[in-house]
This record gives structure tokens, C-alpha cells and sequence, in this order.
């Protein structure tokens, strides 16, 4: 897990700390410290360079705690995250960055719009104001997450998917017409097995209207080039162009292994 501040000279990550280890499971030597999961694991900055590098955050050394999914507001001026609490359960988290006298973290606020359930920060909307992210607080099934947008100002959240279908990883793309959300997302899915089904990516705007289907890469139908032959595609994670006509997107094709490419996307606008 990583994350550009927009000047280019930084990088956040999600770092496990160096004296903790949990449980070896599917060639992981700490599969609990998966940036999915982020126990045990803190945020550092590093420099483009990578010469120089600041701990941000610093949790309790224990399993049921840690951060993950730290991004920067367009603006540069704060940084958001999801933490990992004692219940197991997560809080949105938003500091402003500072960079003097050496950079570094202030005015922590914290956010549980729907309670305290399972919480992961996708991107801030193009002026900063307002935060995506996936949660399960109406569901109460992570494997039925959907995405919100949350006006940082008051807190007041808003559903923008509906249903039962597992949606996650949301990221703001600027357009001329204005902003739109790019998720992932099982809806619509046939192919699969239990709570794997396969994912494409879908996008919605931030008032939760014009939702439309971006790939097809599980849609298994005759004149589908996208449709990959093998075993159920996961599309998850995306990282946007500065200029917002592209997108690098992660896909595994082994849950279990924990393997997988990147793909890049060009968008047209319609």
C-alpha cells in the first residue's frame, strides 16, 4: 500500500513493525500484516529519492491494531486513513500534513459515520472537501461493503451503491463534466464460488446517478475480448493519471496466492 503525495516528493506506505510476527498462511510469513488487513502495520514517508524517510503514526505493538490505506488529499494538505481498533473494528482517520520543521502529522480527526464497523478510505473528491470510501455499516458483511461519500466538514455521509453486491476500492476521477467514482464491484457477476465471484470496475458520480459498467473482464460471452477463460478475475485497486484520461488498475488471479498484473485504462468521456 502506497500513495503519491501530488507534489511528487513523497510516498506513504504502510509499514509492518519489525519486531512482530503473526501467522504464516499461503507463503506469507505475517499474512496479518496484508495491506488489506493492516495489523501491526504503522504509516511512513519516505521521499521520491527514498533517501529520507518519517514515521507518521505509531500504534500499540498488538495484533488487533494497525493502519492501512493512507491517501492525500489533491491538495496536499491532509492525509486519510483507515485504523484498525482493539474490537477489531476500524475509524476513518484525516490529519493535515505538515512538512516543517520535517513532515509530519497534526489535528487527528476521527469518523465512524455509521457506527463502528469495518471502514476503508478510497480517494478525496477533486477539491478535497469531501472523502470516498467502502464500508460495511449497513450491511454488516464486509463481503457486502458499498460506497459512500462523506462531506469532511460535518461528517454527514451518503450510500452511492446499492444492493447486496460486494463494491470496494472507490476512486475520484476528474472529468470536464465534473467528478466520477471508479469501484470495484461483484454486481452482476455469474462466475465464481462462494465469496468469490470475480470483480470488474464500475463508476458512479458522486451524487450516486449514472452508474455504468466499465469492464467485462468475467463476463463470459461470445464476442467478449475482455472475458479472461481461466479461473474468476479480481479488479481491485486503481491509481489515476494526473491529467485523469487514465488508470493503472491492480487485478489478481489468485486470491489465494496473492498474484497478479497490472492493467492500463484509458477513459473517453460520453
Amino acid at each position: 500500500m502506497q500513495y503519491w503525495h501530488p507534489s511528487g516528493r513523497y510516498l506513504v506506505l504502510g509499514v509492518e513493525k519489525q519486531n512482530w510476527e503473526d501467522i504464516y498462511l499461503f507463503g506469507n510469513p505475517d499474512y496479518g500484516a496484508l495491506p488489506g488487513f493492516g495489523t501491526h502495520d504503522d504509516l511512513w514517508l519516505i521521499t521520491a529519492d527514498g533517501r529520507h524517510a518519517w514515521q507518521l503514526t505509531n500504534e500499540p505493538n498488538i495484533k488487533t491494531e494497525g493502519e492501512l490505506l493512507a491517501v492525500f488529499s489533491p491538495d496536499g494538505k491532509h492525509l486519510a486513513w483507515s485504523s484498525r481498533q482493539p474490537d477489531k473494528t476500524y475509524i476513518i482517520k484525516v490529519a493535515e500534513f505538515v512538512e516543517t520543521p520535517e513532515p509530519h502529522l497534526a489535528n487527528t480527526r476521527e469518523y465512524t459515520p455509521g457506527g463502528r464497523y469495518y471502514y476503508e478510505p478510497g480517494s478525496f473528491t477533486s477539491d478535497s472537501r469531501s472523502l470516498t470510501y467502502s464500508s460495511d455499516q449497513d450491511t454488516h458483511s464486509f463481503w457486502q461493503s458499498q460506497i459512500y461519500i462523506m462531506d469532511l466538514s460535518s461528517g454527514v455521509s451518503r450510500r452511492l451503491t446499492q444492493g447486496k453486491a460486494y463494491s470496494e476500492h472507490p476512486v475520484v476521477v476528474k472529468t470536464p463534466t465534473g467528478d466520477w467514482i471508479v469501484y470495484m464491484s461483484d454486481r452482476e457477476e455469474r462466475r465464481g464460488f462462494l465469496h468469490m465471484p470475480g470483480t470488474d470496475w464500475w463508476a458512479v458520480r458522486p451524487d450516486g446517478t449514472g452508474t455504468k459498467r466499465l469492464s467485462f473482464m468475467n463476463v463470459l460471452q461470445a464476442g467478449n475480448a475482455e472475458a479472461f477463460e481461466g479461473s474468476p478475475i479480481t479488479a481491485t485497486t486503481v491509481a489515476v493519471s494526473p491529467r485523469g484520461d487514465y488508470m493503472l488498475g491492480d487485478v489478481q488471479d489468485s486470491l489465494v496466492h496473492q498474484t497478479g498484473y497490472s492493467m492500463l485504462v484509458r477513459f473517453t468521456c460520453d
